[in-house]
């Protein structure tokens, strides 16, 4: 199936600049910037925005990149499906998942997988990213999901999804009402230095949200009087809702959530922190063909995800 086209643009979106994108398709970027104004004339209507030397997806090109993902993931699919009537494989796939996104991929993802491919043992670990890491770095895993917040150059990685990072308040809390709305980010803006002296409850050093947390504190200049440490997400969010303090989270993790009253939630800091969703492998290795059509189902589960901001807003 040649699906070229919804590559190139694909990659131009996930790159965000036409230098980086040629690199990674392994062309040149005048051949590359040719095919899009092609595409582009084409369609009668630009895909993206050229701001400086980034890559913005207009309206039409949020709405391409949408369907053409989408398309992606069906001609992945469907390469499977040929590869099993010509090849009939059989196999071994090692993937280790973050523990707090588990619950939602493993279940729809192993279903998919086992039928796509019902001679390849999809072996599932859960942990967290400094154990995952060693496991990857020492041959124990083929691929690990994390966010990937400090990238390890034994690695290479592919993007699956932005993840707002977002700040939790207490509802009836009384600074809530000094929120506004800003441009670029994924809910009403706040400012951290506000809430200095709440309780902010922190994840531990070794997670991925608490690196996030310690940068948006950074750009606010804010720092808290007072902290308390909750390694599990959800328990540090239903401590906020009952009014024990503050904390951060990640958009998808809200999905899920259910809380007696909801807290309220911000964005915060100078643009929108995000957390870059994304499979890794060991830098230099070439994933198997079960690895690759993985992380597209992966990455197409992740991307049909419904708001979960909407009952936060009510």
């Amino acid at each position: 199936m040649n699906l070229k086209e919804q590559h190139y643009i694909v990659t131009l979106a996930d790159c965000g600049s036409m230098t980086r994108a040629a690199n990674r398709l392994g062309v040149t970027q005048p051949a590359l910037s040719s095919y899009l104004s092609s595409v582009e004339n084409g369609l009668g209507y630009p895909l993206f925005e050229r701001t400086g030397k980034r890559l913005v997806p207009t309206y039409l090109g949020e709405v391409y990149l949408e369907k053409a993902r989408k398309i992606l993931a069906l001609g992945a699919e469907f390469d499977i499906q040929h590869d099993l009537v010509l090849h009939g494989h059989r196999g071994r796939l090692r993937v280790g998942f973050p523990i707090r996104r588990s619950p939602q991929l493993v279940p729809s993802v192993l279903k998919t997988f086992q039928n796509l491919y019902p001679h390849v043992e999809l072996v599932i670990y859960e942990g967290n990213i400094k154990t995952m890491g060693e496991l990857l770095s020492t041959d124990q895993l083929d691929l690990m999901l994390c966010n990937a917040v400090q990238p390890d150059q034994k690695f290479e990685y592919t993007l699956l999804d932005h993840d707002p990072v977002l700040f939790l308040a207490p509802r009836d809390h009384p600074l809530c009402g000094y929120a506004k709305y800003r441009e670029g980010f994924a809910c009403p803006w706040i400012d951290l230095k506000l809430f200095q002296q709440e309780v902010f409850i922190l994840q531990h050093n070794d997670q991925s949200l608490r690196q996030y947390s310690d940068e948006l504190l950074r750009q606010a200049g804010a720092t808290p009087h007072r902290t308390t440490l909750i390694r599990n997400i959800e328990t540090a969010a239903q401590m906020t809702a009952s009014g024990l303090g503050v904390s951060f989270c990640l958009k998808s993790y809200l999905r899920d959530m259910r809380f007696i009253q909801t807290p309220q939630v911000f964005s915060v800091g100078e643009r929108q922190l995000s957390a870059d969703f994304s499979a890794a492998y060991p830098r230099g290795s070439r994933p198997s063909e079960h690895a690759v059509h993985l992380i597209e189902l992966i990455r197409e589960l992740v991307g049909m995800e419904e708001n979960p901001l909407h009952k936060f807003f009510l």
